[in-house]
C-alpha cells in the first residue's frame, strides 16, 4: 500500500556530481566539504555511477592505495538503480531493500534531480506510518493494531531498524527499548 508521500519531497538536492576522469582524492576530499557519503558521477547530464564513502575506503584506503593516482571511474558501481520523483517512498524503500543499497539518485528525463536514502526515509516514516495507520483504521479497523511501531533510525543510537518501537514518546530499536523506558 502505497504511503502517499513522493520521493520528491523526501530527496535531498540539489545533488553533488562528479566527473569519471576525477580523482579518488578529489572525491573524497568533495565528499568531505559537503559532508556526504556519497557522489554521483554523471557524463554531461546523464548519471553514470556513483561512489560512496565505503567504496573508497573498501577499495582505496583498505588496499593502502595512493587516491590521488585512481580515477572515480575506476571505482564507481556502473549498476545504477535510481527512482522517479513522483515514486511512493515506498517505492524508493523497496528499490534499495532488494539492491542492498543505502542511496539511490532521483532522476527525471535522464537527469539527476536529488538523492534519497534510508535516511531521509526514516525522517519522514513516521509521517508514513501514520497515513497508513489512518488508512488502515478507516479501511479495516478490526485489523489494526494498537501497539506503534515503525522502521527507521532509532531516536537514541542512531541505528537503522526495521522495528522501532514508540517508548515514552520516542521511537526505539530493540536494542535501547530499557534504556528509552527509564527516561
Amino acid at each position: 500500500m502505497p504511503t502517499g508521500i513522493k520521493v520528491k519531497d523526501a530527496m535531498v538536492s540539489p545533488v553533488v556530481t562528479a566527473k569519471a576522469s576525477q580523482t579518488v582524492y578529489d572525491g573524497a576530499k568533495l565528499m568531505t566539504k559537503e559532508d556526504i557519503g556519497s557522489l554521483v558521477i554523471i557524463d554531461g547530464i546523464k548519471p553514470i555511477g556513483i561512489v560512496t564513502r565505503e567504496d573508497v575506503i573498501n577499495k582505496i584506503v583498505a588496499k593502502n592505495l595512493q587516491a590521488s593516482n585512481i580515477q572515480l571511474k575506476e571505482i564507481m558501481s556502473t549498476d545504477l538503480v535510481t527512482c522517479a520523483p513522483n515514486d511512493d517512498i515506498k517505492e524508493a524503500a523497496q528499490k534499495m531493500s532488494k539492491y542492498g543499497y543505502e542511496r539511490i539518485p532521483v532522476t527525471d528525463m535522464g537527469k539527476v534531480i536529488g538523492i534519497i536514502s534510508t535516511r531521509e526515509i526514516a525522517k519522514v516514516a513516521p509521517q508514513a506510518i501514520e497515513i497508513l495507520r489512518e488508512r488502515l483504521s478507516i479501511q479495516e479497523p478490526e485489523k489494526f493494531s494498537d501497539e506503534e511501531f515503525t522502521e527507521g533510525e532509532c531516536e537514541l543510537c542512531g541505528n537503522f531498524s526495521a522495528e522501532l518501537r514508540k517508548i515514552n514518546d520516542r521511537w526505539v530499536c530493540v536494542n535501547c527499548k530499557e534504556e528509552a523506558a527509564e527516561l
